[in-house]
């Protein structure tokens, strides 16, 4: 679904406390993240808020899009955040998988998961009002993770003027609610249609009987 205002929408947010926009650069490459919520949960008890630590942000060949938070706790030490994108042939984009590095006071930790989202047209960005839960896991299994987005806007090509391009939403105009609703109107109203038609269809007698007609007879036996 398109949706050409939330640019407009983006620009207002930019006052209120904990939106940021993320734009990484690279050689032939420019990326651009948008994001209200953005928290990162570690062990399924440490939990980070992202959009409250201070970021840069790359681009390398892929595309692939890398923030750096750098010291975000005591045990999250050398923060970084990527996602991967693809592209195809026919000039549609997607983002394929999320990664998450840091150093636990310990040992350098890596956490990945897969972040998918609708493969689009390179002339949009995408954009998505809904919670959105990556759930990451370190290899060799051990350690585990999770990245929380909400209110987010992607883009991955053609980025101009560190803008984003008119957006493709994840979620659509019309619920399902909504479509059992219109679906339920539709057959009451085709039944309706019916109906009349029946009524219409129904004639009334052309004879009647009168004094001067011969009485019914009804045979019986006796």
């Amino acid at each position: 679904m398109l949706k050409s205002t939330l640019p407009l929408l983006l620009v207002f947010s930019l006052g209120l406390c904990g939106v940021v926009i993320y734009e990484g650069k690279g050689d032939e490459c420019d990326t651009l993240l948008y994001a209200e919520t953005f928290i990162l949960t570690l062990g399924g008890v440490q939990t980070i808020d992202l959009t409250n630590l201070t970021a840069t942000a790359t681009c390398s060949s892929g595309p692939s899009m890398e923030i750096s938070f750098g010291d975000a706790a005591d045990n999250v030490t050398s923060l970084k955040v990527s996602v991967g994108f693809s592209g195809t042939d026919t000039g549609y984009w997607s983002s394929d998988i999320m990664n998450v590095t840091y150093n636990d006071g310990t040992d350098d930790v890596s956490l990945s998961g897969k972040f998918k989202t609708h493969l689009i047209s390179k002339s949009f960005s995408f954009a998505c009002s809904l919670p959105s839960v990556t759930t990451l896991n370190s290899d060799p299994a051990g350690k585990k993770g999770k990245v929380t987005l909400n209110m987010y806007q992607l883009q991955a090509f053609n980025v101009a003027d560190s803008k984003f391009l008119d957006s493709y939403q994840c979620v659509n105009y019309i619920s399902k609610g909504a479509w059992m609703g219109i679906f339920g109107g539709v057959v009451m109203i085709v039944v309706l249609i019916l109906s009349i038609m029946m009524l219409f269809s129904t004639s009334t007698p052309d004879r009647f009987e009168t004094s001067k007609s011969k009485c019914l007879i009804i045979p019986h036996e006796h």
